[in-house]
């Protein structure tokens, strides 16, 4: 085992999921990818080898954001949030990150195979079905990025994506643009 904390430190919220066996997904997911990393402090994992944020940091406040967005929802508009869904797929949408990232020697950060050979979030999402994860959760995992093909299904999912989104521009600022284009309809 590499030194360091157990999961429940690094990631508090765990005990807020009610669904014991959603905790020990999101435990031996964690801890099988970062035995396989080359992270030796999971604090240095950044948010991307152009980001060297830290990536628990990040994800931390991505699941706390969540959370204050469906208090909202649940408080003015009466809707139903599942938190189970909501806190396991937030604690495992970047998961892969350990194992996507490596460190270099002269201190950056670079791509390893399974970075570069797969999109971003397939190699959690793959090992949360492994795990037996619901497939409703690993579907947030695959789409929570812009980087996926598709949108996030369920009101669990988009909360996810635009708390993630939103914190990376409190981190890095805006890195998206808006064009104008006209569209015919016939």
């Amino acid at each position: 085992m590499k030194p360091g904390l157990i999961m429940e430190e690094i990631f508090p919220e765990i005990k807020l999921i009610q669904q014991k066996h959603y905790q020990e997904h999101i435990v031996y997911i964690w801890e099988e990818l970062w035995q396989e990393s080359e992270w030796e402090d999971i604090f240095d994992l950044p948010i991307s080898p152009k980001v060297e944020y830290s990536h628990v940091i990040h994800n931390r406040a991505v699941v706390q954001n969540a959370l204050q967005i469906s208090n909202t929802f649940e408080e003015f508009h009466n809707s139903k949030i599942n938190r189970d869904i909501l806190l396991t797929a937030g604690l495992l949408q970047d998961v892969s990150k350990l194992v996507e990232f490596r460190p270099t020697d002269n201190g950056k950060v670079e791509y390893t195979t399974i970075g570069l050979t797969y999109p971003h979030a397939f190699w959690g999402a793959q090992l949360a079905i492994k795990h037996g994860v619901p497939h409703e959760i690993c579907e947030i995992i695959l789409d929570h990025t812009p980087d996926s093909a598709r949108f996030p299904k369920s009101i669990e999912g988009k909360i996810l994506y635009y708390a993630d989104q939103l914190d990376m521009i409190a981190i890095v600022g805006d890195r998206f643009t808006k064009e104008s284009y006209i569209r015919i309809f016939k």
